[in-house]
């Protein structure tokens, strides 16, 4: 006579549960995928240290559960983000013009020449003398400055891991029982898995290092003002004419004259009736140039140079919530009878 004996232990249910085929982990205990196999009594007495009537008495108490284990992984993934910060250094050119004025002198002469009717006869005078003068310039110049500027910048990345753990669950069985002598059980058919197993993480997920993407300056430089360090590098001044005050202003030195004779007989009103002729001749002379005067620079346009990428300076990585992947089975199921490894 045979007799069907049923037992079963519920576990936690759990979704994207991959089952590996399993394969014979111990003995004579062989179990498949779908959690069906056969164990021997004998496996079940070593395993619980029991004899033939300990044994019976627990298949009639329905106190044997059996469980498996089996080793499994998951992959991981998550996104991540870095924001940085980068320095720069842009170099810039800037034009300039100073008006300068510069004085001078210049020598000058008169000869004067009169012949009076009235018997004096020709009178011949000379005087040296000096005036002042000025003109004006530019010239323009160039001088190299530097400023610093800052932008922002973003990069995108990922990073992969896995998460090993166990996954467990619980198989329904029935027992088939000979009766042949002393009515001992001979073995125990498992009939399955019985509902969804539980997964039981062991340890820490193990990630690669992020792997980010090229940095993304959103915003432009920022810079601010540029330092121009240096004085301007000016050329020579390019200078007009020089104007001169009248020779009527000019400084003159004293008279080349005989004793007794004045220039101003040949110039007076009165004399005009008794003078036949007169020369008045000034004579510029040689010009001295003195010195210049520096005016006022004006500043032209800056035109921006090249900018000096300085480097990235990283902020903190955030990481975004972890994808799991499916659990997928990587070793053969072991099975156990209350607790104990079979």
């Amino acid at each position: 006579m045979h007799r069907i004996v049923k037992a079963a232990v519920t576990a936690a249910a759990i979704t994207a549960i991959t089952v590996g085929t399993a394969g014979v982990a111990q003995a004579s205990v062989v179990i498949d995928a779908a959690g069906k196999g056969f164990v021997g009594k004998g496996d079940v007495q070593t395993a619980l240290g029991y004899n033939n009537s300990a044994l019976q008495k627990a298949v009639d108490a329905k106190s044997l559960v059996f469980t498996a284990q089996q080793p499994t992984s998951q992959s991981l993934t998550q996104s991540v983000s870095q924001s940085g910060t980068q320095l720069g250094t842009q170099t810039g050119t800037q034009t300039g013009t100073q008006s300068g004025t510069q004085s001078a002198t210049q020598a000058v002469s008169q000869d004067l020449t009169c012949e009076f009717t009235n018997g004096n006869g020709t009178k011949t005078f000379h005087r040296d003398g000096v005036r002042d003068g000025e003109r004006t310039g530019s010239r323009d110049g160039e001088r190299t400055g530097t400023r610093d500027g800052i932008r922002d910048a973003q990069r995108e990345g990922t990073r992969a891991g896995t998460q090993s753990g166990l996954q467990t669950g619980t198989l329904a069985y029935d027992l088939d029982a000979e009766a042949r002598k002393a009515n001992q059980y001979t073995g125990f058919i498992l009939k399955g898995w019985k509902g969804q197993p539980s997964y039981t993480e062991t340890g820490a997920p193990v990630w690669n290092a992020p792997i980010f993407g090229d940095w993304a300056f959103a915003d432009d430089w920022t810079f601010g003002a540029y330092d121009f360090a240096g004085d301007y590098d000016f050329g020579n001044y390019e200078f007009g004419d020089y104007t001169f005050e009248p020779v009527t202003g000019a400084e003159w030195g004293e008279w080349d004259a005989a004793p007794g004779e004045n220039p101003d007989d040949c110039l007076r009103s009165q004399n005009a009736d008794k003078i036949t002729q007169i020369s008045n001749v000034i004579t510029p002379g040689a010009i001295t140039d003195g010195a210049i005067t520096d005016g006022v620079v004006a500043d032209g346009a800056v035109i921006d140079g090249a900018i000096s990428d300085g480097d990235i300076v990283p902020g903190d990585i955030v990481y975004d919530p972890i994808a799991s992947g499916d659990v997928i089975a990587s070793g053969n199921a072991k099975v156990f009878v209350n607790g104990k490894a079979l």
